[in-house]
């Protein structure tokens, strides 16, 4: 799976190509006398901006942090629904979750998601600095 620098730099190539085609018409246009001067310096700022925007908006929907799913739940506290030996299920952002802990924690004590593996979540006692 290509990292997010790498999809941000395949979508900015893109961008860069659609950019330059953009460049080429107003060339064309200009040469052609279709455009005078003023006229292709407004419209190639226009394109400089939008395509500036563009590319930003890309890079930050690459660099944020998910908003859905386990990533989204590390870092909350949830509330452990039934025994944690060492699975069980707890109730954090008003769904149950499986989720493991690395000791016993008995149903309603409140813990730290601190990491995932797939949909399984890793749990421990809230205020506890270690895993184990």
């Amino acid at each position: 799976m290509p990292s997010k620098l790498e999809v941000t730099l395949a979508l900015s190539d893109e961008i860069l190509i659609i950019a330059l085609a953009a460049a080429a018409v107003i060339v064309i246009l200009s040469s052609l006398g279709v455009l005078d001067l003023v006229s292709t310096i407004i419209v190639g700022a226009f394109l400089a901006v939008f395509f500036g925007i563009v590319f930003i908006k890309v890079w930050q929907a690459q660099v944020r942090k998910p908003a859905v799913g386990a990533e989204a739940l590390v870092g909350k506290s949830g509330t452990v629904s039934e025994d944690l030996d060492p699975e069980g299920t707890i109730f954090v952002d008003g769904a149950y979750w499986t989720a493991r802990a690395p000791y016993r924690i008995p149903k309603g004590e409140e813990v730290e998601i601190v990491g995932h593996e797939g949909l399984v979540l890793d749990v421990r006692r809230k205020g506890d600095k270690g895993m184990g």
